[in-house]
């Protein structure tokens, strides 16, 4: 039976303890959709560790465990490079930048790209069959990537 990846919160202490080596998945939020934070996946002792960090346009910025887009860039500031340079063809950083739709993007490790891609893109076919939709669009893989991450982890 397949397990779910749980998502955690993280103190702020916590957070900066982080190694941005340790990312294998971080989405950048958009206009629509996903607009107040970012979802990532670590890895840690071969075990995968999903956290959300939310709360960018509504959160209480006096919660001692804020933790701010600035924070989330100055940790993690390959994942900021992805983000400036996903659309740029000649990329080559940390990551693999995959636009999601109205400004958001999900940035995966070079490392386990290739092993991701395949469930990413049979997620994204199924979206893509149950929306009746002529092809594939960004907004497919904004609904298919936790599902195809999740499966990916699951088959290791």
């Amino acid at each position: 039976m397949e397990s779910e990846l749980k998502i955690n919160r993280i103190s702020k202490v916590d957070f900066l303890q982080l190694n941005e080596e340790d990312v294998t998945f971080i989405t950048n939020p958009g206009r629509m959709g996903d607009e107040d934070g970012s979802t990532f996946i670590i890895i840690k002792d071969n075990e995968y560790i999903c956290y959300r960090v939310s709360g960018w346009m509504f959160g209480n910025r006096s919660d001692e465990n804020y933790i701010s887009i600035s924070d989330m860039l100055k940790q993690f500031p390959k994942w900021q490079d992805a983000w400036d340079n996903g659309s740029n063809p000649n990329y080559d950083g940390k990551y693999v930048y995959i636009n999601m739709g109205f400004g958001n993007g999900l940035s995966v490790d070079k490392s386990i790209y290739e092993m991701f891609k395949p469930y990413l893109d049979e997620e994204a076919e199924f979206i893509k069959r149950e929306r009746k939709l002529e092809e594939v669009d960004s907004a497919c893989y904004f609904n298919a990537w936790k599902k195809a991450a999740n499966k990916m982890i699951n088959n290791l």
